[in-house]
């Protein structure tokens, strides 16, 4: 959602939806140039009362910005004067709208850097919140404490117009955008054939995904009620923009038909010589075929109508998984080891194809909607989600160990599996659940007690 897009540095002009035909195909990598990027987001809070943290402020997220940038050699990017973003050798870190940290790290082979990415960005973050106080940085799919009215939009243009717009399409929208966190994985596909093979997977695979990293069940300083609140909130943000698309869980999708969906779901903005422009009632493929108020598509208009598609899982210039609840710091790099072991390597993906290819699509998004209370003990056609997701993380460590990389000690990236295994699938507990039974029982729902068990 944070994504930074410099307008117009794409001003190819699309005159016919034919010049969009091969767009994604364009940034197809070859097989051993594979690499894996991630997002992570993250809550600041006041740690002492948990509140979230204020855009604006001595001890706030702009004054972490600039820190960031005075203390680890990040270059600002504004907006309106205030810093709104950083960039530094291919990393970013933005802001969500309601002030959440987003690292959007560079690329990298595997998932050993992943983790050295997260712990030099850790250190960064927890070094800047000396400097500036009681300041502590909390994982979680929800924020525990604040609610809407108590968390400040952070001042961009983009915001206010999603806001007002998916504020139209869905009554969970401003939560959605203000509340919520994830960790999202970017993988990349070697062509058509092979990233529509992979997105048909990582669709059915999602609510087992969702189920293992639930971890959204303290909400506004209560039990909610569910194990994943942030997978309900995106329920009801805009069924034209988010969620599952079922119809791409199919043996003959291609390109086109996610090209076809892209065309027709509404756009919310245009960029033009540094100007915000509201689009009203305008999808790309009118867009396209009439312009609007003068003005005609190009490239950078397609790439900026990507930004706001929040499916579950996507492509832009890769495919981007995103159905998972933000985690506890050591949890974080097993979600990109397990998404990685299970697309990144050919025999798991067929292994992986055969347990889920029984399921209808019906029965797929029925079991999405009931992970939100159940998490893993969910079922589909009598089975329980504990029971396929424990068969795909064994499926997944075979394909990280058939890629065979491995760190300077010698070990491969199957250790990044190992905390998902012992806490969660041995257990049978999601992190909400885990986390549920610490607040009721020895925390006594004290905050300072959860805050100490959430910050990284």
């Amino acid at each position: 959602m944070s994504t930074f897009l410099q307008e117009d540095t794409l001003v190819k002009p699309i005159r016919t939806i034919q010049d969009l035909h091969g767009y994604f195909q364009m940034f197809a990598k070859p097989r051993l140039e594979e690499r894996v990027g991630i997002e992570c987001e993250l809550f600041g809070v006041h740690s002492k009362t948990g509140e979230a943290l204020p855009y604006s402020g001595t001890i706030g997220i702009e004054a972490v910005l600039n820190e960031l940038a005075y203390e680890f050699g990040y270059e600002p990017v504004y907006e309106t004067g205030h810093v709104i973003a950083l960039q530094k050798e291919g990393t970013a870190i933005s802001l969500e709208p309601g002030g959440q940290l987003e690292l959007s790290a560079a690329p990298v082979q595997s998932i050993h850097d992943v983790k050295m990415q997260l712990d030099e960005f850790f250190f960064q973050i927890k070094t800047v919140a000396r400097f500036l106080g009681p300041v502590a940085w909390i994982a979680s799919g929800i924020h525990p404490f604040s609610d809407l009215d108590e968390m400040t939009w952070v001042p961009k243009k983009r915001y206010q117009i999603m806001a007002r717009h998916l504020g139209r399409q869905g009554k969970k929208a401003h939560d959605m955008m203000k509340r919520t966190a994830t960790n999202q994985v970017n993988l990349d596909y070697e062509n058509e054939e092979d990233a529509i093979q992979k997105m048909r997977l990582a669709l059915a695979v999602t609510p087992v995904a969702s189920a293992m990293f639930a971890n959204s069940a303290i909400s506004r300083g209560r039990v909610s009620g569910y194990l994943s609140e942030r997978l309900n909130i995106w329920r009801y943000t805009d069924p034209t923009r988010s969620g599952l698309i079922l119809n791409l869980i199919c043996e003959r999708c291609t390109f086109q038909d996610y090209l076809n969906y892209v065309l027709d779901v509404p756009m919310m903005f245009l960029v033009r010589e540094g100007k915000w422009i509201v689009t009203r009632n305008l999808t790309f493929r009118r867009f396209i075929e009439k312009g609007y108020q003068g003005h005609q598509p190009t490239q950078s208009d397609f790439e900026l109508l990507l930004s706001t598609i929040f499916t579950d899982v996507r492509f832009k210039q890769y495919m981007e998984i995103r159905g998972m609840d933000g985690q506890r710091g050591h949890l974080i790099p097993s979600v990109s080891a397990f998404w990685k072991g299970l697309l990144y390597d050919e025999e798991a993906r067929k292994s992986a194809g055969k347990i889920l290819r029984r399921f209808r699509e019906q029965e797929i998004k029925k079991l999405h909607q009931e992970i939100e209370r159940l998490g893993l003990r969910a079922k589909i056609r009598g089975v329980r989600v504990l029971e396929l997701a424990r068969e795909l993380v064994r499926i997944s460590e075979k394909g990280l160990r058939r890629q065979g990389l491995s760190d300077e000690t010698g070990l491969d990236e199957t250790i990044y599996l190992k905390p998902l295994q012992e806490e969660i699938l041995k257990t049978g507990k999601t992190p909400a659940e885990q986390t549920l039974e610490l607040w009721e029982g020895p925390f006594k729902r004290n905050r300072h007690a959860l805050i100490d068990y959430l910050k990284i």
